[in-house]
């Protein structure tokens, strides 16, 4: 009985970090449907509704995959002049691109892996490929 309980335990334990995970994935096209992760979904919905202060205060928040889609959002908005980052705003971009927190990421249905935000960030390809997935029809 012993035995049944611990296999429970630690079968229940790890489905509750897979799901907290899922959480806080970035993916553009994930699992057999290829659809959006939700946190790319969340940020879209941001964006399409203009929730630009929103998106600015994800720059800190303590989910990594939050932190890189911020910083790229940010960065883009800015140049477009559409959002004005303030001094800590700016500050915290800085560190993020320093950021050895890791993102979990997915592709496909098979294709997962966890990417340093400081290399996502200095990966033109990483940019690009948020970019073109958020502002696909502008």
């Amino acid at each position: 009985m012993k035995k049944l309980f611990y296999l429970f335990l630690i079968l229940f334990s790890l489905s509750n970090y897979s799901q907290t995970k899922s959480e806080e994935t970035l993916g553009y096209a994930c699992g057999y449907s290829g659809s959006e992760t939700k946190l790319v979904s969340k940020f879209d919905s941001l964006l399409f509704e203009k929730k630009y202060k929103s998106i600015k205060s994800l720059l800190f928040s303590k989910i990594p995959g939050e932190n890189f889609l911020a910083v790229v959002l940010c960065r883009r908005l800015a140049n477009e002049k559409i959002i004005t980052l303030t001094k800590l705003e700016t500050e915290r971009i800085t560190q993020l691109f320093k950021s050895e927190q890791k993102v979990p990421l997915c592709g496909g249905c098979t294709y997962n892996e966890e990417i340093e935000i400081s290399k996502l960030l200095a990966n033109q390809e990483n940019t690009t490929a948020a970019m073109e997935f958020f502002f696909r029809v502008q």
